[in-house]
C-alpha cells in the first residue's frame, strides 16, 4: 500500500511548555551584579530581571504577570519595608521570597509574619533559589488542584487538511453538550488560519480566540465568557478569528492560560487544532486527557497520521491517550484499504470509524446546524455517539 514505510522524524527543537512560570526578580544594581546565575531560567520558571533601588516602586503590570516575586529588602530602609507591605496589600496571593543580607532569626520571623513565603540570603545563588521556587510551585499546584476541579481536555488532530476533523470536533462537542448536566461543554477553534467550527454551527460572532490572545496577561474569566458564543443545543464555542492570523501570533504561555481558564469554567473543553505544528499546539496536546487523531483510509492521510504518531511518541505523550478515528469510511465489502490494514500500517489501533455520507454532512454545514437537526438517526450520529463512553469514563475517573 505504501503506508507501512518506516518514517524517521526527529524533534529536538520542540519545547513542551506545560506549566509556564514567571518569576519577577527585583534587586538593586549591586545585588544584581553579585547574583550567581548561569542563565535566566530556573527549572520551569522564566526569571524576569528588574534592577531598581530597594525602595523603588514596582510597576503594577509586572506584579500582575508574576507567578512568584523575589524582592530585595533592606531592613535599615523604612521605605523598603513599606514597599513590601504595599505589595502584600495589593497582591495578597502573590508568593514573595524576601532576599536580604545578614539575616537573623528575629528578622526572618518578622518577615514571615508580614506574609513573606520564604527568605533567601544575598548574594543570590541559583541552586538555593531553584529549590525554593520548586517547592513554592508544587504548593501552588496542590492548592489550585484543591480549589478548582478542572474539566476534561480533549484535542482533535487532523492527519492532513480536509479529512473532516472539524466536523468530528463540532459533532462530538454537540453530543457531549446534549448529555451534559453540569458546567457545560466548550469547543475552542484554534485553527487560526482556516477555522470553520463557528460557521458549521451557524454562529456569526465578531469575537474570537484572537481577542483572548490579544489580551495577553489581562485575560480572566469575565473576558473568556464575553468571547463565548452559544449554539442552539447549548454548546459553548470560542470561534477562530475572522481574519487569517499567523500561528506564531500566539505563544504557549498565552494558550495555556486560556485553556486553564476554560477548564475551570467547563466540564469538557474540546480543541480543534490546526494541521501545522507549533510549540503551543504540542504543549496543548501533551496536556490533554484525550487526543483524537482523525484520518482517512488513503495512502496520503495514513502516511501523515503515522508521522503525527511518531512525533507524539518522541515527545513522551502517553500512547494510551491517543485514539485514531477513520473518517468517511465506505461501508462496502471491498475497499482498497481496510481498517485492519490501516491499523497495521500505523502501528496503532484504529478504535473508531465514521460512516461516509457526504450529502448529509454538506447539507448540515450549509445550514449551520448539526447533522441530527436534519436527520435524527444517522449512521454518522451513531458513530460519533460511540465515542462518548470514553469521555464520560475519563470524567468519572
Amino acid at each position: 500500500m505504501g503506508v507501512s514505510e518506516n518514517i524517521t522524524f526527529t524533534s529536538e527543537d520542540w519545547v513542551l511548555d506545560l506549566k509556564s512560570r514567571s518569576v519577577l526578580l527585583v534587586l538593586s544594581e549591586a545585588e544584581m551584579t553579585s547574583a550567581q546565575f548561569d542563565d535566566v531560567a530556573i527549572g520551569q520558571a522564566q526569571v524576569l530581571l528588574a534592577t531598581m533601588a530597594p525602595d523603588a516602586r514596582i510597576d503594577e503590570a509586572q506584579l500582575d504577570a508574576a507567578t512568584i516575586l523575589i524582592l530585595e529588602i533592606r531592613p535599615d530602609m523604612p521605605k523598603s519595608l513599606d514597599r513590601l507591605k504595599q505589595i502584600r496589600a495589593s497582591h495578597p496571593r502573590l508568593p514573595i521570597i524576601a532576599a536580604i543580607r545578614d539575616s537573623n532569626l528575629s528578622l526572618v520571623r518578622m518577615l514571615l509574619k508580614q506574609g513573606v513565603r520564604d527568605v533567601v540570603a544575598l548574594p543570590l545563588a541559583q541552586s538555593e533559589l531553584a529549590s525554593i521556587i520548586a517547592e513554592i510551585c508544587a504548593e501552588l499546584d496542590a492548592s489550585r488542584a484543591a480549589e478548582v476541579q478542572q474539566g476534561q481536555l480533549i484535542s482533535v488532530l487532523k492527519s492532513i487538511g480536509g479529512v473532516g476533523a472539524t466536523t468530528v470536533a463540532t459533532h462530538l462537542a454537540g453530543e457531549l453538550a446534549q448529555s451534559n448536566h453540569g458546567k457545560g461543554v466548550c469547543l475552542i477553534d484554534l485553527d487560526l488560519q482556516f477555522g470553520d467550527a463557528g460557521a458549521y454551527l451557524g454562529l456569526s460572532s465578531q469575537l474570537s480566540i484572537a481577542d483572548l490572545i490579544a489580551a495577553g496577561a489581562r485575560i480572566d474569566r469575565e473576558l473568556l465568557r464575553s468571547v463565548v458564543s452559544k449554539s442552539e443545543n447549548g454548546l459553548h464555542v470560542i470561534p477562530a478569528p475572522m481574519d487569517i492570523m499567523p500561528l506564531e501570533a500566539a505563544n504557549s504561555e498565552q494558550m495555556l492560560r486560556i485553556i486553564e481558564l476554560a477548564r475551570e469554567e467547563y466540564d469538557h473543553v474540546i480543541l480543534d487544532l490546526p494541521s501545522n505544528w507549533t510549540n503551543w499546539t504540542l504543549s496543548l496536546v501533551a496536556l490533554s486527557d484525550v487526543v483524537f487523531l482523525v484520518a482517512e483510509l488513503s495512502v496520503a492521510s495514513l502516511r501523515q497520521a503515522k508521522r503525527q504518531l511518531q512525533l507524539l511518541a518522541n515527545q513522551g505523550i502517553n500512547h494510551d491517550n491517543i485514539h485514531v478515528i477513520a473518517n468517511r469510511v465506505e461501508k462496502r465489502m471491498f475497499r482498497t484499504i481496510n481498517l485492519d490494514d490501516a491499523s497495521h500500517a500505523l502501528g496503532h489501533p484504529i478504535e473508531y470509524s465514521i460512516h461516509n455520507d457526504y450529502p448529509l454532512v454538506r447539507a448540515a454545514h450549509d445550514q449551520g446546524v448539526l447533522i441530527n437537526a436534519i436527520r435524527a438517526r444517522s449512521k454518522i450520529g451513531t458513530d460519533i455517539a460511540a465515542m462518548l463512553p470514553l469521555l464520560t469514563k475519563e470524567t468519572d475517573a
